[in-house]
């Protein structure tokens, strides 16, 4: 199956590990089934058996062994307590002395948890750490008991023993532990003191409370300096945040200088603290303080240093390099800031912010950058309207008592009539002036059209873009669309159709109103920009209702037989399913269960069929008494809140929720297929062509939840089912979590975890970028690159901070994606690029992301799978009551609710359910 020449030869598969491909698990509560909440890590602990199944390493179709799913145990004993660590010891606040401050600084340094972190971070940490006493063969902790405290042996010895055998002995300044700062796990050894010893140690609440709070103090107050740097102010969010992560803070001495005139210009400072002097030859011209910046010229131009700046009292400064920037930007500072401009520009200008992303990008491309010193003309007098437009991006024009300045435009409005035939004045640069211009010939090539004609296609695409009906669509096929919508007036209560009518045309209120009566009755009103008769488009089957126009009206039309010849039979029968999931008047008494599907810690996931119609749901069901013992209310409401966000061909599709005294339940779409993991199973090692179209079905489905602030925090090819048609579909959203910028919570699997995750120091939507340079690896290698043979976490995070990335011999030298796998997992987040840039990646050149969208491209593979009508009539007939079928299933899960529950949560916590 795979195209890998070098796998025929036995050798070459005998060199895998032997571990090779596992199922992963992650480090929250454990994946307990798909698409069931995840708790606080504080709450659950995961346990693992793994189950193998022997192989014939000579075969070629091994190259990726066949390893089960580990199954998770749960266990259930109280968690994230201060006291289950070392509970005879004498914990005290001790002072600590210079030395001993240094000796744990020494100490951390030595740990790749601490080694990443910074000065304040490590500061905070050692002052948070407490001093513990113990006497002679007294436990610290004990092998399988859930871990609190990290510890650093301070005096005298412990010992290591694993499943009753000495392992080895820690002395003075050695730490053990590291493991119970991340997340809930149970000690893997148990540690006890030789002789008399005393330690540092530290819990995992004031751990991350040192590191959270240092590095979010220092994130807010870099952005914000960032926001007031003008240079840097017209950066998009995403650029700041590259920005961010490549900044250096430095602390200077008073007196102590921070450049020299006549130095190279390469880096450029923002004052965070402090004050400096500012002398050109000796001569004091200025002072600085808190907020202000300079040697922004060097990031331009690459200037020399014309002034000297010296710390006056003790300053700390933010840098930033050119190399870094160029890294992150890009070389030419210039460049991208006016391009930010003319987008910022576009969008407030009233006749082109009608542009799509698309075309819009299309004319920037094409504009000219033109510079004028002070009192140049820049438009001359009796110069043509209606054939230039400009745009200022430094700098000001005037003309007689009129200033255009930044993000103005002059001539964007000339093909509105009524316009005068020239400039009645002559424009002229107020100062160094840039303007980016562009004519209307070569606009309206840009954008396909007249700029009006484009305004009203436009137009009628975004609402499109809102109609459920249309969502599988790739935006060609809703430009075709467009084109040939019609429009049609209607005069007060003209009937636009009548109940009983064929239903043969989709209709969208382009001004005025429609109301819509059945038998009689008013039902609703249609406004501008809604639309009516979408299930006529699709369905044979006549009007259920009459539209009758409120005043005079305007509506555009489309003719069903119009659409139908824009689309395949895959679209089509995509669009059909996609209109069932829309059906939210099921209620769950009109439902029936066929067959468990999964059973997991917090609840369980069935197999619903519609009794009547027959369509198969995915019925996810949690009991109010696990609720309340895990207290994951929370996580409930934040699920339901991101899955009703989400409406994407490539994501399971919420099509309600319920509530009952006893229960909440989520009805989703019902994904038939095999996960990712399994199909890897069958493909063995992915051709380039191959991996371009998982990872490029990935991307698009973190467009949709990045562009929502939706980070997902768990990617793996157990999270993702392959679906009847072959293509990749998310599932699973417990451990998703919506962010303003940075969120802390050290959620995911192990060996798919971004290294700033791990750390702790906050991470943004980018971690899920490094996932996916951690799957499109093991689309090629078949193994994971970072810890495959570790079975340790804290191992694994070790591999994963170090980042030591090599490629196995069978891959070859010139394996095609190995530079975008490499940016992907870059240690540095900003270094990754956005969905945007990733997208624009040459090793995705030539890819058809419409087509991928809209599911028209071929896929690598398609499940073969059963027919479920059999088992389904059989479920109809034998499963009368859902809620019967349900509790017989629920009866031993209930049993193992812990008897001490969680406080009950609030009153109306499920109002919206």
């Amino acid at each position: 199956m795979g195209n890998c020449v070098s796998r025929k030869k036995s050798s070459t598969v005998k060199t895998l590990p032997s571990s090779n491909y596992k199922k992963r698990e992650s480090t929250l509560s454990s994946t307990i089934i798909k698409s069931i909440p995840q708790a606080d890590a504080s709450k659950t602990i995961p346990q693992t058996e793994e189950i193998k199944i022997e192989t014939n390493t000579n075969s070629v179709s091994n190259a990726r062994k066949m390893i089960k799913k580990k199954a998770p145990v749960a266990d259930h004993r109280k968690k994230n307590l201060e006291d289950v660590d070392a509970p005879n010891a004498i914990v005290t606040e001790k002072v600590k002395s210079d030395r001993e401050i240094e000796d744990l600084r020494k100490s951390l340094a030595a740990s790749s948890l601490f080694s990443s972190l910074p000065e304040e971070n490590l500061h905070l940490i050692i002052d948070q750490m407490k001093y513990y006493t113990l006497g002679a063969r007294e436990v610290v902790f004990n092998q399988g008991q859930p871990g609190n405290n990290f510890f650093i042996v301070a005096s005298g010895r412990v010992e290591i023993i694993v499943n009753g055998e000495t392992k080895g002995f820690l002395s003075k300044g050695k730490g053990f532990g590291e493991l119970a700062l991340l997340h809930d796990s149970l000690r893997t050894a148990t540690v006890i003191t030789l002789d008399k010893a005393t330690l540092w140690g530290i819990g995992r609440q004031a751990f991350r409370s040192a590191v959270e709070s240092v590095s979010n103090q220092k994130y807010i107050e870099n952005k914000n300096f960032i926001d007031n740097v003008p240079i840097l102010s017209l950066l998009t969010p995403a650029q700041k945040d590259a920005l961010l992560a490549v900044m250096v803070s430095q602390d200077f001495e008073p007196g102590q200088k921070i450049v020299s005139e006549g130095d190279p210009g390469d880096l450029f400072y923002v004052i965070k603290e402090g004050v400096v002097s500012c002398t050109v030859k000796g001569n004091e011209i200025r002072q600085l303080s808190k907020g202000d910046f300079f040697g922004e010229q060097a990031l331009v131009y690459n200037t020399t240093r014309t002034a000297t700046i010296t710390a006056i009292a003790k300053a700390s400064i933010l840098s930033l390099g050119r190399e870094d920037l160029t890294r992150v930007l890009g070389d030419q500072l210039q460049q991208i800031i006016y391009r930010n401009t003319q987008r910022m520009s576009i969008e407030k200008s009233q006749t082109l912010k009608v542009l799509t992303k698309l075309q819009a990008e299309s004319v920037i491309d094409k504009m000219k950058v033109s510079s004028y010193h002070d009192g140049e003309i820049v438009i001359a007098k009796d110069y043509p309207k209606q054939q230039m437009i400009w745009m200022v991006l430094k700098g000001s024009l005037m003309a007689s008592t009129v200033k255009v300045d930044v993000f103005q435009f002059i001539g964007d409005m000339d093909f509105l009539p009524p316009s005068s035939v020239k400039y009645d004045t002559s424009y002229l640069a107020v100062g160094d002036t840039d303007v980016a211009e562009i004519s209307w010939a070569d606009l309206e090539a840009c954008i396909g059209g007249r700029l009006a004609n484009i305004s009203q296609q436009n137009q009628v695409l975004g609402i499109l873009r809102r109609v459920q009906l249309f969502r599988a669509l790739s935006v060609s096929k809703l430009e075709q669309l467009a084109s040939v919508l019609r429009v049609r007036d209607y005069y007060d209560q003209e009937p636009v159709f009548l109940q009983g009518d064929p239903g043969d045309a989709f209709y969208i209120v382009k001004e005025g109103q429609v109301e819509i009566h059945k038998d009689g009755v008013l039902i609703r009103t249609i406004i501008k920009h809604d639309f009516f008769g979408e299930r006529s488009i699709i369905l044979q089957e006549s009007r259920t209702a009459t539209a009758v126009s409120k005043g005079n009206t305007s509506c555009w039309i489309l003719e069903k037989q119009q659409f139908l010849n824009l689309i395949d039979e895959n679209i089509r029968n995509q669009i059909l399913k996609r209109m069932e999931l829309q059906n939210d008047s099921v209620q769950l008494t009109e439902l029936a269960i066929i067959k468990t599907l999964g059973k997991g810690m917090f609840g369980n996931v069935f197999l619903a069929v519609h009794r009547k119609v027959k369509t198969p749901y995915a019925l996810k069901t949690v009991h109010r008494g696990k609720i309340q013992a895990f207290q994951i209310h929370d996580n409930l409401v934040l699920e339901r809140k991101i899955l009703l966000e989400l409406d994407h061909p490539l994501i399971m599709k919420l099509v309600k929720t319920f509530k009952d005294p006893e229960r909440i339940y989520f009805l989703t779409e019902f994904v038939r297929g095999q996960d990712l993991f399994d199909v890897l199973r069958v493909l063995n090692l992915l051709t380039n062509e191959w991996s371009k179209f998982y990872a490029g079905c990935v991307f698009l489905m973190l467009e949709h939840l990045h562009e929502r602030n939706i980070i997902y925090r768990d990617l793996k090819p157990e999270n993702i089912m392959i679906d009847e048609y072959g293509y990749p579909k998310l599932i699973d959203f417990g451990t998703a979590k919506q962010i303003d910028s940075r969120t802390y919570t050290v959620v995911g699997t192990p060996h798919y975890m971004a290294p700033e995750v791990i750390i702790g120091k906050g991470y943004g939507l980018a971690a899920d970028y490094w996932t996916v340079g951690i799957m499109i690896y093991e689309f090629f290698c078949g193994i994971v690159p970072f810890g495959e043979d570790e079975e340790d976490p804290y191992k694994i995070y070790e591999k994963v901070i170090e980042r030591r990335l090599v490629y196995p011999p069978y891959v070859g030298p010139n394996m095609k994606a190995a530079p975008f796998i490499e940016m992907l997992l870059s240690k540095n987040p900003s270094m990754r690029g956005t969905v945007e840039t990733i997208k624009e990646h040459k090793w995705f050149q030539g890819l058809d992301w419409d087509g991928l969208l809209g599911k028209q491209i071929k896929a690598p593979y398609v499940p073969k799978l059963e027919s479920l009508a059999g088992e389904i009539e059989h479920g109809l007939k034998r499963n009368k009551d859902v809620t019967e079928f349900i509790m017989r299933e629920e009866v031993n899960d209930l049993a193992e609710i812990p008897k001490k529950r969680g406080k009950s949560p609030p009153e109306d916590w499920d109002h919206d359910f």
